[in-house]
């Protein structure tokens, strides 16, 4: 079967009283908008086209999508008509931009129906029988018409059977009806809905997955979909032997990697681009993104990863540690009050409570480098560009400014001055005794 897909992405999104299009916000770090186009490309179709608004037109997340512009927002009927001429197979699939949740298997199902003409329609559970969806109306087993929630009647409104927005259309049909749909008289726009008073020969298949069709429309709606999506991939990554203490506490993104045995605390928020090996333990309070765990890491707690770092098999980061842009040999430890920035460490090495690599000097980032076998001291400042070679020590409480030699031990610290009585005098002044 020959298939297009047009994606309705032009809605203002005034109700989410935000400066970021409602298509542009993040569900599990993945724009709401991305979810669908996705999911239609695992369908195959010939052509994908998002009908957005003029200022939206250039956006990253339509690169792999053809985009025609809706100038004014009157309605998806008109929204379709803007597509019309990008259209070239023998059926179209039309849905909107704002329901992240629904699946490429839906979506399948609905393209191999036999029918030509086919909507998807939602069973409404009890609990959502009172929300504002248009009513599909069926009579004597057959598809009648679809009636938009504000125009419904009393017994209308208790169908329970809503129109999710998703359609299957003859491509020709499409094109031979679009232009005949009316005005609204008191909406002032254009149903794609009344696109059925032309069309009979309908089939309507049903699902009762709520969650596949919740749409996108406030901050609101837009909470219940981060909810509902990281229930599924704490579902996912414990069915596949990860260990969640408190589930419910831990937060994923869409594209998060882990593998079995892995064991994570409380109040952990995993950002996107995170791999994490078997064995690993990621413990509570943390925060990672950008990077890549081995196999038997310790992370935490209350440790911050960000910015493309990597840790080696065996790897510790400590409790208030945070480290950017960097890459841990093996048995490498850094565990306690650090930060660690563009720097590559070695294997065996120890990271003392309170190193801090200076790694930018106001303009640009620098690097720092730390050799194996390498014992940096407490309280380290260490001033990049700087090369600390294998098999050093480095005294607690320095400053380092140069390179230290293989097998040096460095010391970077004035010599202690004592001042006999000298607090003493200073306590007199004060008025302390």
């Amino acid at each position: 079967m020959s298939l297009d897909f047009v994606i309705l992405a032009a809605g203002n999104s005034s109700r989410m009283h935000s400066t970021t299009p409602k298509f542009f916000h993040t569900i599990a770090g993945k724009p709401v908008i991305r979810y669908i186009i996705d999911a239609v490309h695992e369908c195959n179709p010939n052509n994908v086209i998002i009908v957005t608004r003029e200022e939206l037109k250039h956006s990253e997340y339509f690169s792999d999508t053809a985009v025609k512009i809706q100038p004014e927002p009157l309605g998806t009927a008109d929204a379709v008509k803007y597509a019309l001429d990008a259209l070239s197979s023998e059926y179209t699939i039309i849905l909107c931009g704002d329901m992240p949740m629904i699946s490429a298997e839906q979506l399948k199902n609905l393209a191999d129906t036999s029918s030509d003409n086919a909507l998807i329609a939602m069973t409404l559970p009890p609990e959502f029988r009172h929300m504002p969806y248009g009513r599909v109306v069926i009579n004597n087993g057959k598809f009648e018409k679809i009636v938009e929630y504000k125009n419904t009647t009393d017994a209308e409104k208790s169908i329970i059977l809503a129109n999710t927005g998703v359609y299957k259309i003859k491509t020709d049909l499409l094109k031979k009806y679009i232009p005949q749909i009316e005005k609204n008289a008191v909406s002032g726009e254009y149903y794609l809905t009344d696109i059925f008073e032309f069309i009979r020969n309908v089939e309507v298949i049903q699902f009762s997955d709520y969650e596949a069709f919740h749409g996108i429309n406030t901050m609101q709606d837009l909470a219940k979909a981060e909810a509902i999506m990281q229930n599924r991939l704490r579902q996912k990554f414990m069915a596949n032997g990860v260990k969640l203490i408190a589930p419910e506490t831990v937060h994923f993104s869409y594209d998060t990697e882990i593998e079995r045995d892995v064991l994570i605390e409380p109040n952990v928020i995993i950002g996107t681009n995170v791999k994490i090996g078997s064995k690993s333990r990621i413990f509570a309070f943390s925060h990672i993104q950008d990077c890549v765990i081995a196999n038997n890491v310790e992370i935490g707690p209350f440790a911050r990863i960000r910015g493309n770092s990597s840790f080696a098999d065996g790897t510790a980061i400590g409790n208030f540690v945070e480290v950017k842009g960097s890459t841990f040999g093996s048995k490498t430890k850094a565990k306690h009050l650090a930060y660690i920035g563009d720097t590559t460490i070695g294997y065996h090495a120890n990271i003392g409570a309170g190193t801090i690599t200076c790694n930018y000097d106001g303009v640009k980032k620098h690097k720092t480098t730390i050799g194996n076998n390498v014992f940096v001291g407490s309280n380290s400042t260490l001033i990049a560009p700087i090369t600390i070679e294998d098999n050093t020590i480095l005294g607690a409480g320095s400053t380092f400014t140069d390179a230290v030699p293989a097998g040096a031990l460095a010391i970077a610290r004035q010599k202690q001055t004592n001042l006999p009585q000298k607090a003493n005098d200073i306590w007199k002044k004060k008025g302390k005794k």
